[in-house]
């Protein structure tokens, strides 16, 4: 059984991700709470190794979803860490406007 949160986060960046292919993959690792892989127009509960990995608290990605803080501003902030394809990572960024 996974975490309300990223079953929460999974349905918003699905909605999101019908616009958007990733050819490659990002991970957004919820601190203490899980992972979302993302690849193509899918995202899924997930532990695998992705090409980027954006990396924050519920409480950040919470912000970022519901569009009150953008990921750009989370990186500047300290509040979002970036790991692998700074590339990928910034397509990441662009699903939230």
């Amino acid at each position: 059984m996974s975490d309300p949160f990223l079953d929460m986060a999974k349905t918003e960046l699905l909605a999101r991700l019908k616009e958007v292919n990733f050819e490659t993959s990002v991970s957004m690792r919820i601190k203490d709470v899980g992972n979302i892989f993302i690849l193509g127009h899918d995202a899924t509960i997930s532990d695998d190794r992705a090409d980027a990995a954006v990396i924050a608290s519920q409480e950040t990605f919470t912000k970022i979803l519901h569009g009150t803080l953008h990921p750009m501003k989370a990186v500047m902030f300290g509040k979002l860490k970036i790991a692998g394809d700074a590339k990928t990572a910034m397509k990441f960024g662009s699903l939230f406007g």
